[in-house]
């Protein structure tokens, strides 16, 4: 354990107070959805922390690159589906851009699992489109929270990426299923 999977456990603690203010914002609880708002940012600002003192001072683990995602996923699902759920909220994604964003990272899952089973490695290795995609579903989640009326354009960008990233990890796990070095 060194200090950027501590700075990523601490953001697995805030997921249960984040989703526990999105479920019970409400009429009678108003402060409860900027409060949510600011556990999120803190969130996602350790999100880049860990990431920024893992690369500058050569920290990565093999614990990290499994936490790191694992912390993202488990702090984006749960605050999409407490939004999704919650009927005070007027401004939110649809519910199809949730099942998209929920069905890709269950077939990630999966993937990564067969991959396993097949080679006995694993490795998680994030392109580009991936990080796109966690930074817009991410800013979704932020537009949402700060009720920003500019939400929808962010959250079709943020099912359109998802969507990519899903092929091209796709095309990805075929490949490295393919290759020789896997039997």
């Amino acid at each position: 354990m060194n200090l950027p999977n501590y700075i990523t456990l601490f953001r697995i603690l805030l997921v249960p107070f984040v989703f526990s203010f999105i479920v019970y914002y409400n009429s009678a609880h108003e402060h409860f959805r900027p409060i949510a708002l600011i556990l999120f940012i803190i969130a996602i600002a350790t999100d880049a922390l860990d990431g920024f003192i893992a690369r500058t001072f050569r920290k990565r683990t093999e614990l990290g690159t499994f936490l790191d995602p694992f912390a993202d996923k488990l702090l984006l699902l749960s605050a999409f589906f407490g939004i999704t759920f919650s009927n005070t909220f007027i401004l939110k994604p649809p519910l199809w851009i949730v099942i998209i964003i929920v069905f890709r990272d269950l077939f990630i899952i999966c993937g990564l699992a067969i991959i396993f089973l097949t080679t006995n490695q694993i490795r998680i290795q994030p392109n580009l489109v991936g990080k796109l995609t966690t930074f817009f579903q991410m800013l979704t989640i932020f537009a949402v929270l700060a009720n920003w009326d500019r939400s929808h354009a962010i959250w079709y960008i943020a099912a359109f990426l998802t969507i990519l990233s899903c092929a091209l990890y796709l095309i990805k796990g075929i490949k490295l299923l393919n290759s020789p070095s896997a039997t």
